[in-house]
């Protein structure tokens, strides 16, 4: 249809310049031809410039996309280039220079300085500019080529995250939704489809009562090589050692559970302790990893139980990040180094109510014996070896002993590398709990809810908050 009318017009045109007798008309068919040309070269131009703007806005996309992905998992040059198409398919939908452009991709990778390169390019026919392809030569090209290109930074560190949560008795009614919140976590941080051998983040999971399940893991903290585990799987905390020549003060540090080399056996409390056996037995901690599976079922596994010993949930958040750790966790969950510089390290403590609960290695007890009968028995107090764990429970309060252990953990956790985000599930904002939470926090990560959907979202900001920490760094 086009090329009719242009056929037209040019016979038209020799027609009229046969004849002799019309010296305007010709003159005037020619201008009309010529604003007909420049109008449509304008037509041309217009088409084009928007074609690389959508061509650019897609390539844009494209690359943040991949950089989001190359942020949280290794990628194979196959995978980059069949996220990029799918990104370009999903933003040029129904242009005509799609294939072309898709064609035409080209990307770069600089793992060193983190940064992913794209490019595209395509072409447009003209409908004006050539006439039809009669005098292109004198007018213009038949096609017009447009291509972009975009650079987007993307994070070169892995994440090490701890989910510290509370499974104490008062979390009993509200389990389904810190379920719902800490898979609501894993699915922003390790999404769904991410191959554990590639995933930058991994994840521990830390759920505490009145103590850890540490589960095949808690022998060998309570000192199991020297006869001295229970047999339970709740591990509580340590306290520091004194030997009568050295003082050891270990209680608020990461310093490997068996540092004592003097004697050997070493002294039974120098190790981490029991004390409890009311840790939830569905609740077992899991190192760090990026299997989602493991993960999820874990979480699905939640279960509340038992008082509240909030220091012990940060101890063992801050062990399974720490590199002292190393030979306790199986190699996928090995802690980097803290002066890894391509390693970020997270804890996220959550709780819902104050501490009650803290451990003390006691030597000796006392118990109350007698003797004789009728007026003749007489009672007294005698002490007698203990040599373990003694439970101590105590009123709630943000000067009582756990609480004020938990606070210094943190300090010291915070003091080690580690970014702590707080979350206090409670309506008051004053209480022991959400003060304790505010305290571990680093700067502006404290975080309160005070419903189902308020902590659900919370987990939720947090992740998108480390991923945005790491994807700017």
């Amino acid at each position: 249809m086009r090329y009719s009318a242009l056929y037209f017009v040019r016979d038209a045109l020799k027609r009229l310049a046969e004849r002799r007798d019309g010296a305007v008309l010709p003159i005037f068919a020619v201008m009309v031809i010529l604003m007909v040309v420049i109008s449509g070269a304008a037509f041309d131009v217009t088409r084009a410039v928007n074609a690389r703007e959508k061509l650019s806005y897609a390539l844009d996309a494209a690359a943040l996309s991949v950089a989001a992905d190359l942020s949280t998992s290794v990628m194979t040059d196959a995978e980059i280039t069949r996220a990029l198409e799918d990104s370009f398919k999903a933003n040029l939908d129904g242009a005509e220079f799609l294939d072309e452009a898709i064609a035409n991709i080209e990307f770069t990778v600089d793992p060193d300085q983190g940064l992913v390169s794209v490019s595209s390019r395509a072409t447009l026919n003209n409908y004006f500019i050539d006439m039809g392809g009669y005098m292109k030569q004198a007018l213009g090209p038949e096609t017009f080529e447009f291509g972009t290109s975009s650079q987007v930074s993307y994070s070169r560190f892995d994440v090490e995250l701890a989910l510290v949560v509370d499974v104490t008795g008062s979390m009993s009614g509200d389990m389904t939704t810190l379920r719902d919140a800490s898979e609501g976590l894993v699915d922003i941080l390790i999404p769904d489809g991410t191959d554990e051998d590639d995933s930058k983040v991994r994840i521990s999971l830390v759920p505490y009562s009145q103590g850890v399940n540490l589960g095949g893991y808690a022998g060998a903290v309570k000192g199991a090589a020297y006869g001295y585990s229970d047999g339970s799987v709740c591990v509580t905390e340590r306290q520091d050692f004194d030997d009568g020549s050295d003082e050891y003060l270990v209680r608020y540090t990461d310093t490997v559970y068996d540092y004592y080399t003097k004697t050997n056996p070493p002294p039974k409390d120098t190790f981490y302790g029991g004390g409890s056996d009311r840790c939830s037995k569905d609740s077992a901690m899991i190192p760090l990893t990026s299997d989602r599976d493991e993960l999820i079922d874990a979480i699905t596994d939640l279960e509340a139980n038992g008082g509240t010993a909030g220091q012990t949930g940060v101890v063992w958040g801050w062990n399974s990040l720490s590199p002292n750790y190393a030979m306790l966790w199986p190699s996928d969950s090995l802690p980097a180094a803290y002066d890894n510089e391509l390693v970020l390290k997270f804890a996220i403590i959550m709780t819902d109510g104050d501490n009650n609960r803290w451990y003390d290695f006691i030597e000796t007890k006392s118990r109350r014996v007698c003797s004789g009968r009728g007026w003749r028995r007489t009672c007294w107090y005698e002490d007698y070896p203990y040599n373990d764990w003694d439970e101590q429970s105590e009123s709630e309060s943000y000067s009582n002993e756990s609480s004020t252990a938990q606070r210094a953990s943190c300090e010291a956790m915070k003091a080690a590398g580690i970014e702590v985000f707080g979350v206090y599930f409670g309506s008051n904002n004053n209480s022991a709990g959400a003060r304790n939470m505010k305290s571990c926090a680093s700067t502006g990560n404290y975080y309160q809810a005070t419903s189902a959907n308020e902590l659900i979202g919370a987990f939720a900001n947090i992740a998108r908050k480390i991923q945005s920490i790491y994807l700017s760094m």
